[in-house]
């Protein structure tokens, strides 16, 4: 039996799905509030009448992230039943399929530096300190105030044009972290375990292995909030649209327990054939754990990793990726276009994670693992992610993952805007102006610009504009004209939602 406690219905989902994912039987039993609810394995949460208005803990975490770090280098954690392998010293691993614009891109791996050291080099005095106490409140006007023996007043992006999800917290975290000169010195003398059967592995199949060096944990229960913000925004006609439909016209709410890790820094590991050890600690140093320079793709590619776009990379990323999807017949893009509109019409995002999570562990093992419909809304989708026999089609299976990843980033209200745009048949038109606004973002940072967006009607400009909002661009409507600025950071937040505009036109058309 599995006991969560917790002061909030808002893990219910979460909880389940995750503890789906790893294949548990008997049947699921969380305790809920003093209440003991059980779910059969593999089933729905009762949504209705248990979780309520909930906020899932990656986009808690992923919002948090967000304000500590704006430059994108603090990791949200993604599960909150996996938190703990993401402390300081815990070894994490690149997804398979990780472009750039992900912003969870490693899983857990299970092991700490300590497992992967010889007997003999294991230090004493190797382990993670607490560093500064930060106090968050996070107001609804975008101001960040915090707490490091004073108070501090950080002004986030400008919320001209801002249509973003708004969040009330109060939260109390600590940043813990290994020191750098400790690290470095044991490093030195220290040697990796060449005959460790993880390492052997990772090694054979050229994997890079990174370290945990500083982690942001909470230092008491602590309760997130969010709520739809129509405040400030030039295009509040289609979202308000959207807000009157269902739940989404309230707020939501999601309770983290103390010590919980929220988000982590990592560097990525070096290891010499005789096991020396270091530690890469710049992101553009293209050296491989292992020494590899280059990563396999499943075409047979092959691919560098861990660089920057350059202005033409993610479009060819895109066409790269989702070049399985150009590859079907009419009535094959109808199937896998009806099963994508099912999963994005679930509000609290059960079928995305849940398919997203099947493939993510088919990717790591093809030869072996089996997909699982037991929601009918995926049953099209899966059936024809497998050959007769049920291997997994490794390159349409990819393709997928990498689009339903794109639709993870996304907000409630764009995936919601999303479907009114496939409705409408005017995602051809959306993803022009994107392409547009990207090709722009390699221009001089802080530079104004302006995209001609006459060829949408009023409505169509109302959604275009409010899902690019959504990602944290702002935006100033003159006239004809759609006025932004170069924001890279903002700016990488519209890569996924390119994503599923491609994709999405490539199956309509």
């Amino acid at each position: 039996m599995v006991q969560w406690y917790t002061g909030d219905d808002g893990f219910c989902s979460e909880l389940v799905i995750q503890l789906q994912r790893r294949r548990l039987d008997p049947p699921i039993v969380v305790l809920l509030r003093e209440k003991e609810v059980t779910f059969p394995a593999q089933s729905h949460c009762p949504q209705s009448s248990i979780c309520g208005q909930k906020m899932t803990f990656h986009k808690a975490t992923r919002s948090l992230a967000r304000q500590l770090d704006p430059g994108g280098e603090m990791i949200p954690v993604r599960s909150i039943i996996d938190q703990k392998s993401f402390r300081p010293l815990c070894l994490v691993q690149r997804k398979q399929k990780s472009p750039e614009w992900l912003t969870s891109p490693f899983h857990k791996t299970d092991y700490n530096l300590y497992d992967m050291l010889l007997s003999e080099d294991i230090p004493a005095k190797l382990d993670a300190q607490d560093s500064v106490s930060i106090t968050i409140l996070d107001e609804l006007d975008g101001t960040l105030e915090g707490g490091m023996g004073e108070h501090l007043s950080i002004i986030t992006a400008d919320a001209k044009g801002s249509a973003s999800m708004s969040h009330t917290t109060a939260v109390k975290v600590k940043k813990i972290q290994v020191s750098p000169m400790v690290l470095n010195s044991v490093i030195k003398k220290a040697k990796i375990d060449m005959n460790h059967e993880f390492v052997k592995q990772s090694k054979k199949l050229e994997r890079n292995l990174y370290v945990i060096t500083e982690a942001i944990e909470t230092t008491e229960e602590t309760q997130f909030e969010e709520s739809n913000k129509l405040e400030g925004s030039i295009f509040y006609k289609a979202i308000a649209k959207i807000q009157l439909t269902g739940s989404r016209k309230g707020k939501k709410a999601i309770s983290v327990p103390k010590s919980c890790i929220l988000a982590f820094r990592a560097k990525k590991l070096q290891i010499q054939s005789d096991g020396s050890i270091g530690i890469s600690y710049y992101p553009e140093d293209k050296t491989r754990t292992f020494g590899f320079k280059t990563h396999k793709c499943l075409d047979g590619s092959t691919l560098q990793m861990d660089k920057g776009y350059t202005k033409d990379g993610l479009q060819m990323e895109i066409q790269q990726e989702c070049m399985q999807f150009s590859f079907l017949v009419k009535d094959l893009c109808t199937l896998f276009l009806t099963g994508f509109v099912a999963i994005m019409k679930d509000e609290e995002k059960y079928l995305l994670q849940t398919l997203e999570f099947q493939l993510e562990e088919a990717l790591e093992d093809p030869e072996h693992f089996r997909l699982r419909a037991n929601e009918p809304e995926l049953q099209g989708l899966v059936e024809n992610l497998q050959d007769p026999s049920g291997a997994i089609c490794a390159e349409l299976a990819g393709a997928v993952l990498y689009f339903l990843q794109a639709l993870d980033e996304l907000t409630e209200i764009q995936l919601l805007l999303l479907l009114d745009s496939v409705e409408k048949k005017i995602v051809s038109k959306e993803l022009t102006v994107v392409k547009s606004i990207l090709d722009h973002g390699f221009t001089k940072e802080g530079e104004r610009f302006t995209i001609d967006v006459r060829s949408l009607t009023e409505e169509e400009l109302n959604i275009t504009g409010a899902m690019i909002e959504m990602s944290r661009v702002s935006v100033e409507k003159t006239g004809p004209s759609l006025v932004l600025t170069n924001e890279p950071v903002a700016f990488s937040n519209l890569n996924a939602l390119y994503v599923a505009l491609y994709v999405l036109n490539l199956l309509s058309t």
